[in-house]
């Protein structure tokens, strides 16, 4: 298992905020892809702001920022939800 999943799946449930705006993101889901090498992230957000397709920098207390590269996957009951993939 790489470090960078390791890393998340630690971290399942916790909340991030994006540097610049505070919106939070909970950290809701760690999946792994058909690749071996690749898993998927799913943050849920509130509904406002709607954030569009771009890279952001995650900020959680303890940890170093983070800049990952998310796209919104549509509205829930609790607001908006994200994905991210990373390709090791």
């Amino acid at each position: 298992m790489s470090t960078v999943v390791s890393y998340f799946q630690a971290r399942l449930g916790a909340e991030f905020s994006i540097a610049g705006c505070g919106a939070p993101l909970l950290l809701a889901e760690v999946q792994p892809t058909s690749s071996p090498q690749a898993f998927s992230l799913t943050f849920q957000g509130p509904a406002v702001p709607e954030l569009e397709q771009q890279t952001v920098i995650l900020e959680r207390a303890g940890d170093d920022p983070l800049a990952i590269f998310i796209v919104p996957a549509g509205r829930n009951s609790a607001g908006m939800q994200y994905h991210a993939v990373f390709n090791n």
